[in-house]
């Protein structure tokens, strides 16, 4: 027992030694020694008291994203999500968390330390609205917080999605109007889009009955002007469609677009226009009558400025006339951007040649004129053909009659020849000197030399 106590008290004795000695060292009493062990000790005792002694608080961990369990009811059934019918607040597809915890730890949260999964309550086979349960849970267990409500319900459609083409039905300008008296019209409005293909729930598509393209335009046009367009949707009564699930996908490129024609209205005289027409020949002096002898045209201001005063429907080739009554009807083919006021889809054109005469006259460049016309090039054009049988002279009675050989002119016409050069066979235009009203029936030619 006394060697004991004497080993103790040498041990008790050695450690105060020590610990004299640290203390009566110089550098013990170092100022800064002593603030920075100060400040390590203060670190210590905080870091002690926030693990052990801090107070539960409460903190909302906004925006965690709410995950939809629901791959085994697409995979099954073809059914996809549609939206959350309710709660309100989750439409969105996201939770503001409400946790419990130390000061400490509630810092240190974000979204992603959360999980929120919603599960049906029971199975789906059929598009409708159907009861889930929404299970909030923290990703690391290691974190020793509480959340506030970790369970709720929610209410979500599911729909099979289908694909449907339309066709744009009507194009409407609402508001759209023209100065009274100023002779202009508001033609019908086009949008840059007539097709569009609609996704979406089967429930809201097969609502669409129809597919309208709307502008506001609401204001007084002088020209014609585009707006924007919206693509609208109707149902079998023509009621307007909220749809708010389905996308479109349209047949243009650029944004949906309205445009509102502003057009003008003039009448013009309806003629025809002559091919193989000899140089002298006056239209005017023909027999012609034209069904309608006028029609009124509507269009762009610009379009209908530039047109001339007299609207020919087609060309009549000349020397294919016959005597008596020759009659043709034409399409009225309007250029683009222009339209007829009435309903007029063809023009008749009668030419009454029954009180003409014709003759048979041979020519020869002896007593008759040869000529070259219509030619460009450098070489000379020699005739050799110096005479033309049985040429048919068509002509009001009492001109043919006093008609002779020497009244007919044989002109050879070169036009695209300039650069043939030895002999060779070309047009030959048939007039009548000094005579408006007379032509040559058929085709006709001559043989010449270029060189």
């Amino acid at each position: 027992m006394g060697k004991k106590t004497s080993g103790v008290r040498k041990l008790f004795s050695s450690a105060y030694r020590k610990t004299h000695e640290l203390i009566h060292r110089p550098w013990f009493y170092n100022k800064k020694f002593l603030v920075t062990l100060s400040v390590l000790c203060s670190v210590m005792l905080w870091a002690m008291l926030a693990t052990n002694v801090s107070p539960v608080e409460t903190k909302i961990v906004s925006s965690v994203p709410i995950t939809i369990n629901y791959d085994a009811i697409k995979e099954n059934f073809g059914l996809d999500f549609v939206e959350v019918i309710s709660p309100e607040a989750l439409k969105g597809l996201e939770i503001d968390v409400k946790v419990s915890g130390r000061k400490y730890l509630l810092s240190q949260l974000t979204a992603d330390d959360f999980s929120a999964v919603a599960t049906a309550n029971k199975s789906i086979s059929k598009p409708g609205s159907y009861d889930f349960t929404l299970l909030i849970t923290c990703n690391n267990p290691l974190l020793d917080v509480k959340i506030d409500s970790n369970s709720q319900p929610m209410y979500v459609k599911f729909d099979r999605f289908v694909d449907k083409d339309f066709a744009v039905s009507k194009v409407v300008g609402v508001g759209a109007t023209v100065p009274a008296k100023s002779g202009l019209t508001m033609g019908t409005p086009y949008a840059n889009v007539t097709n569009v293909t609609v996704s979406g729930p089967e429930t809201e598509v097969t609502q669409i009955a129809s597919v309208i393209v709307s502008a506001d335009v609401n204001k007084e046009l002088r020209d014609g002007e585009t707006f924007d367009g919206t693509i609208l949707f109707l149902n079998e009564d023509g009621a307007e469609l909220i749809l708010n699930h389905i996308t479109v996908l349209t047949d243009s490129s650029e944004s949906v677009s309205v445009t509102i024609p502003v057009k003008t209205s003039k009448e013009f005289k309806v003629g025809v226009s002559f091919t193989n027409t000899p140089t002298n020949f006056d239209e005017s002096k023909l027999p012609i009558a034209i069904t309608p002898s006028t029609v009124t045209l509507v269009g762009t201001p610009d379009a209908i400025n530039g047109l001339d005063s007299i609207y020919k429907v087609g060309s009549i080739d000349l020397s294919q006339l016959k005597k008596g009554d020759n009659q043709f009807r034409f399409d009225l083919s309007l250029s683009t951007g222009l339209e007829a006021a009435s309903k007029v889809d063809s023009v008749k054109v009668d030419i009454n040649l029954a009180s003409y005469k014709t003759e048979n006259y041979h020519v020869t460049s002896a007593h008759s004129t040869f000529d070259i016309i219509n030619y460009t090039g450098t070489r000379n054009v020699k005739f050799q053909t110096t005479a033309l049988n049985n040429i048919q002279i068509i002509g009001p009675s009492y001109v043919v009659e006093k008609l002779t050989d020497k009244d007919i002119k044989v002109e050879a016409d070169m036009t695209g020849m300039e650069t043939v050069t030895g002999a060779c066979t070309v047009n030959a235009l048939i007039s009548v000197k000094n005579r408006s009203n007379c032509w040559a029936i058929g085709s006709y030619s001559v043989d010449v030399v270029i060189g």
